[in-house]
């Protein structure tokens, strides 16, 4: 038997990936994404998002791509940043995302891309690029960012840019005194005891879920918490695995020592 048919679901509520309907919206997340709505609305300037790995940064990111595309006000690229050694290689990629024929030359395509971004202005719509895995991006990666930045007219900003990536990210920006001086950074912690249990309910909930899986005052989530570390993404690694468990044992609720027990062996240390 599934763990669909077992629990009467209609989908599974752990999986991971950065399903936008998935994502819990904590005190965090709302402020991120209320944040780079209105500086892409307002073309106030670029951002730089960072945190822990499996702290939720690209699923914030995809729920900001899903919720700009359906928007006519904006054209909305969403772009994973690789290590490429050539700056041309990386606008090209940036140009591709937002449909923009691209040229052999270096200078020939940035000058297509700002005619792009003029044109873009001229018909009253914003161009956002949202730049994931950004820690990835090298220092010729980021003075193209700082490049970009310098489109814009006598008052406006031509090119609204969100970056997102792991810590390292605020490091490589900080080291970059001329590109940091002109973004405004985000940062994405673990998550609180309460926020990390009220996710794992919202998620059984949107799978369709309704008795949880877990017995009550039993210490699961405090467990849960611990062996996470207030991260979305192993707490919900532990949980896919809680629930396998269960439907193995035939077993309807798991506790506290089941949640360590798998938790461990996942080597999430306490």
């Amino acid at each position: 038997m599934t763990v669909l048919e077992y629990f009467g679901l209609n989908e599974q509520p752990f999986r991971l990936g950065p399903d936008p309907r998935y994502l819990f919206y904590s005190g965090q997340v709302k402020e991120a994404i209320a944040k780079c709505e209105y500086m892409a609305r307002d073309r106030v300037g670029p951002i730089y998002m960072y945190g822990p790995i499996g702290s939720g940064k690209t699923s914030i990111l995809r729920r900001i791509t899903e919720r700009l595309s359906t928007d006519k006000r904006y054209t909305v690229a969403y772009v994973i940043a690789a290590n490429v050694r050539r700056p041309n290689t990386f606008l090209k990629v940036i140009m591709e995302a937002f449909d923009v024929p691209t040229a052999r030359a270096y200078d020939a395509n940035l000058k297509l891309f700002e005619t792009f971004l003029l044109d873009q202005y001229k018909k009253n719509t914003i161009p956002v690029l949202l730049l994931d895995e950004a820690q990835n991006a090298n220092r010729d990666a980021l003075k193209l960012i700082h490049y970009l930045l310098n489109f814009e007219t006598a008052t406006t900003k031509l090119l609204q840019i969100v970056l997102a990536g792991q810590e390292e990210l605020a490091t490589r920006i900080l080291r970059y005194r001329e590109l940091a001086s002109r973004m405004f950074p985000i940062a994405i912690n673990a998550m609180s005891s309460t926020d990390l249990e009220e996710m794992i309910r919202f998620r059984w909930m949107v799978a369709g879920g309704k008795t949880m899986p877990f017995v009550e005052g039993d210490s699961v989530y405090k467990t849960l918490f611990a062996r996470s570390k207030g991260l979305p993404r192993d707490a919900v690694k532990v949980c896919d695995e809680v629930l396998r468990e269960l439907v193995a044992s035939e077993r309807k609720q798991a506790t506290a020592k089941d949640i360590d027990t798998i938790a461990g062996q996942l080597n999430l240390v306490k």
